[in-house]
């Protein structure tokens, strides 16, 4: 009875993305499931509109920046939590680092808005950057201190024990070891970055529209199948992302 039930319950989630990927390949102007006749011409027409490529390669920069800045200071926090000397708040203290997840996101953007008009920053691509980099640096910590407390401690204090310092034990045994949770920390902050929309939309203006964004923009305007194309590429991407996170054990370490 679980059994069936979980079946339904994952049909019923994936139904939705199972019928914008059909609908991609309608040959006709209307968003509706093809039964006979499939055709490729949304996908052309999403190559061909300008909009959607330079949003795809902002959406794309964008989550690379954030996912590399989000990782590279998650791990400097994730090692002084696991590694560092225990205190009274160490607990209140990676809380902290959870705490974008807690806030909702319409509060959150109206938080980074006001905060990046004061800085002057507001329509241009470091305000973006930054707003990306507080939304998914909770995932990095999280991946990340689960990956430093599964290797040994002892694995330190036996090199410091044979005369490294620690910039070496850091640089050559730290590093190396937790090489694959720091690329799936990436990899997962790439993700969640580029698919990002709600705090976005508070954060761009005309110069710098994310591919959520345009999308979100284009349907205002315009119904039409290109929109599920651009959505088919889109789930097969992060199918893709996903299915690599996976074999990196960076699910794994989110649940831990």
């Amino acid at each position: 009875m679980l059994r069936v039930f979980n079946i339904v319950m994952l049909a019923f989630m994936l139904a939705p993305l199972v019928m914008v990927v059909w609908m991609s390949f309608t040959p006709g102007m209307l968003m509706v499931p093809p039964l006979g006749e499939f055709s490729l011409r949304w996908y052309a027409a999403a190559f061909a509109y300008p909009g959607f490529v330079n949003a795809f390669w902002l959406s794309a920069r964008l989550a690379l920046v954030s996912g590399l800045a989000a990782t590279l200071l998650s791990f400097v926090a994730a090692y002084g939590l696991v590694r560092g000397r225990r205190f009274r708040g160490v607990d209140a203290v990676a809380g902290l680092f959870l705490s974008p997840l807690i806030v909702p996101a319409v509060v959150f953007g109206i938080a980074m808005l006001q905060f990046v008009n004061a800085a002057g920053l507001y329509n241009s691509f470091l305000g973006l950057a930054l707003a990306h980099v507080v939304i998914v640096t909770p995932f990095a910590v999280r991946t990340l201190m689960s990956a430093l407390a599964a290797v040994p401690i002892e694995v330190e204090w036996a090199a410091m024990n044979l005369g490294a310092s620690r910039a070496a034990v850091l640089f050559l045994i730290v590093l190396p070891v937790t090489a694959r949770a720091m690329l799936a920390a990436f990899l997962l902050t790439f993700l969640i970055s580029f698919s990002e929309v709600t705090v976005t939309v508070f954060m761009t203006g005309p110069s710098y529209q994310t591919l959520p964004v345009r999308i979100y923009n284009y349907l205002t305007d315009q119904v039409d199948p290109t929109v599920a194309a651009v959505s088919a590429m889109l789930i097969g991407l992060s199918l893709v992302l996903i299915f690599i996170l996976d074999r990196l054990g960076g699910l794994a370490n989110i649940k831990k």
